[in-house]
């Protein structure tokens, strides 16, 4: 699913200011490519003006910039453009640029709603550890560092998790 961010928006500068602090779109842009490693995703930028320095941004993230107009005004143009808006997620904390988006058929994330997603894609599950053999390893052969409650077909017994667990009476 792309993402589409509304760049300057999200990291809280103005073109003008972003010109003379590189480093907080830089930063911004790394981040989303972390998480991207992480989660997957198409993600691109949209920041208002031109590009100041000609900047390649880090792997995984396009960055467009909207001059002449406006990055809400490139956004919404190219919502109309593509042919499935609906498939696109637009990230802002712009309530009038939410609304539009959503009126062009995009759904709208926030960026609190926004990182709480990625934070659970990106979140490993746990671990079910496999039955142990007399000698410590687990039946696929890698080596295990504790032995669970759990004999050799899998069953579990709830006194022996109790015991593991340091929640039995004695």
């Amino acid at each position: 699913m792309p993402y589409w961010f509304d760049g300057n928006n999200l990291i809280g500068l103005s073109a003008n200011a972003a010109k003379t602090d590189r480093r907080t779109r830089v930063e911004f842009l790394s981040a989303l490519s972390e998480w991207r490693g992480a989660a997957g995703g198409r993600l691109l930028v949209w920041f208002d003006g031109d590009d100041p320095a000609d900047m390649t941004p880090p792997p995984g993230v396009l960055v467009r910039y909207s001059a002449p107009d406006s990055a809400d005004t490139a956004i919404c143009r190219r919502l109309r453009e593509i042919g499935r808006p609906g498939e696109v997620i637009v990230v802002t904390n712009d309530r009038e640029l939410a609304s539009r988006c959503r009126n062009e058929g995009a759904s709208i994330l926030d960026w609190n709603r926004f990182t709480l997603r990625i934070r659970a894609r990106s979140a490993a599950p746990p671990r079910v550890a496999r039955p142990t053999t007399g000698s410590g390893r687990r039946t696929d052969g890698v080596l295990k560092t504790r032995r669970t409650p759990a004999d050799s077909s899998g069953t579990v017994d709830v006194d022996d998790w109790l015991r593991f667990f340091g929640m039995n009476k004695n």
